[in-house]
């Protein structure tokens, strides 16, 4: 099968993964990056450049992204006599779709075969979308590495900051405070760090690593941490099965991953068998405390996760839903 993938060419992205994922399924693809067209060339060009790609390539199943570059006669045009499917990755915003980034998106998941989200299906399918569940995952080829002094700590967390802001959708500045509470209910006896930009108002708070961590380098910082740390924004609250992609990408790379547990998600993963879960602040730093006593249970858990999650949780173990149009059940 050909399959046309609308999204970015960055090697870390979700659209690179899904790519790979649908190579190693035996299919030819052709993955145009619409955003990076449009800042190179304008948006008419863009349009133009699109429509002849997809002739030439005459795909027979085309995967979108948010599909920011285009416009939505060019992705309607696109989607006309093709099998499609939008994999929105950030369900939360359903309650936005008046902002101009969402409202775009949504436009354009009208006229997608299947518009698929990793959560909140229900209040997406609302908006007059053919919304279905098919949680995040994450690329088969991200691998445990060696342990590295320079990026070793008891605690980490990956993940933007409060000086980064997101066009149209900004960001969930309880996450810091709460990252914040955490590293200082523990005290200085525990390194808590964080990588990500925008941090540098947090920096007598939580140790910064300075910087973002893609590829290898995300590797180095799960598999040199004692702990790595998932929170949730506070808009992904009543979710079930709703997750980032980060967390999946954190456990291949060699985490002991301790999260926020959510009804749902937490029978994909079992509390002290995959992971671990906690409900507060309270329960994250009794677990914290817990498990930084406990390495041996940190190994059994780490490796019981990476072998769930490489088996279960990969874009390869997607592609077939996203082929089908078919829903995704537990």
């Amino acid at each position: 099968m050909r399959i046309l993938l609308i999204g970015s060419h960055r090697t870390e992205r979700i659209e690179r993964g899904v790519e790979r994922a649908f190579r190693r399924a035996g299919h030819r693809t052709l993955l145009v990056d619409d955003r990076r067209l449009r800042r190179t060339v304008g948006l008419r060009l863009t349009q133009r450049w699109v429509l002849a790609a997809a002739r030439r390539f005459r795909p027979d199943f085309i995967f979108f992204s948010k599909a920011l570059g285009l416009t939505l006669e060019t992705a309607a045009a696109l989607a006309r006599d093709v099998p499609s499917a939008l994999w929105y990755q950030d369900p939360q915003w359903h309650r936005d779709a008046h902002l101009p980034e969402i409202a775009h998106t949504v436009a354009i998941g009208r006229h997608v075969g299947t518009f698929f989200v990793t959560g909140f299906e229900r209040e997406w399918a609302a908006l007059d979308l053919n919304a279905k569940l098919l949680p995040s995952a994450a690329d088969l080829a991200i691998r445990p590495v060696a342990p590295t002094a320079a990026y070793a700590s008891d605690v980490s967390f990956i993940g933007t900051g409060p000086g980064v802001r997101h066009a149209g959708t900004g960001f969930a500045p309880e996450r810091a405070e709460f990252l914040a509470t955490v590293a200082g209910r523990l005290g200085p006896s525990v390194r808590v760090r964080v990588w990500g930009g925008g941090w540098d108002s947090y920096r007598e708070r939580v140790e910064w690593g300075g910087r973002p961590v893609f590829g290898r380098d995300l590797s180095r910082v799960c598999s040199s941490s004692a702990i790595v740390l998932g929170i949730n924004p506070a808009r992904a609250a009543g979710a079930t099965y709703y997750t980032s992609d980060r967390i999946w990408m954190m456990i291949l790379g060699g985490a002991f991953y301790l999260g926020r547990r959510s009804p749902g998600l937490d029978h994909l993963l079992i509390d002290g068998t995959h992971c671990a879960w906690y409900d507060d602040v309270d329960g994250c730093v009794a677990a914290i405390r817990h498990y930084l006593a406990h390495p041996a249970d940190r190994a059994r858990i780490r490796t019981a996760g990476e072998q769930l999650v490489r088996a279960h949780h990969t874009f390869d173990s997607r592609v077939e839903y996203l082929l089908s149009g078919r829903e995704w059940t537990p």
